[in-house]
Order: structure tokens, then sequence, then C-alpha cells
């Protein structure tokens, strides 16, 4: 997995662009990398994962801020967060928000960044 990144301030977005295979150990790392920016920052995030193959399980998903953020900082679960998808990791995101969102967790898929953008933006 590579990944890149860049901080708007005026939108106070962080915009996380990732490629290639991505599992739970490596996105963990970034997860908590990327949150613990943005809880400093107070920002937003945007991860992309339009150019990424994701090979995380459903159940490691459901449980992921119990495993990996809440240990960290409960404020992870404050951060509003979007995915940007591709067609193969759809259904995967597609449960992610449906899962996390009844956790009381502020994240919504989507399949273009401007609209990722502009549901940010609205949360304010």
């Amino acid at each position: 997995m590579e990944y890149s990144y860049e901080i708007n301030e005026v939108s106070k977005t962080i915009t996380v662009i990732i490629e290639g295979e991505v599992n739970a150990r490596n996105f963990a790392k970034l997860n908590v990398e990327i949150c613990t920016l943005a809880v400093s920052l107070h920002c937003k995030i945007i991860f992309d994962f339009t150019s990424a193959i994701v090979d995380i399980s459903i159940g490691e998903a459901y449980f992921w801020f119990a495993n990996h953020l809440d240990k960290i900082n409960i404020l992870f679960r404050r951060i509003p967060t979007a995915h940007i998808v591709n067609e193969k990791n759809e259904s995967f995101f597609y449960f992610v928000e449906t899962t996390w969102t009844n956790h009381g967790i502020n994240t919504k898929m989507f399949k273009e960044g401007v609209l990722a953008q502009d549901w940010l933006n609205q949360i304010g």
C-alpha cells in the first residue's frame, strides 16, 4: 500500500489517496496516523480508495474502532469521514457505512471526490 495526503486548511479536510493492496495491518497504522492528525488540526477526513484493492474482512471492519482506534483516542469516532470507492470495493464500504453509522460514527461512502467534499462541507 502506498499513500499520500494533503491538508486543505480552508475546508479543514485531510484527503488521503491510497493505492495498492490495503489490509487491516497497513490500514490500521495509516488510520491512526491520519486520525491523530485530524484531531490535532480539527479536520475532517477523505480516504480515496479508488486506486486501492481492499483486503479487509467484514468482521474486521465491524470491530474496527474497538480493535484499532478506540484504544488510541475515543475522539476518533467523532471525525466526519468520507470514503471514495471504486466498483470493486463498493459493497465493502457500503457495509462499513451502514455498520459504523449504526455505531454513531459519522461516515459516508461516495463514488466521486467532489460529492465527498460537498458532504463534509455541509457538516461544517
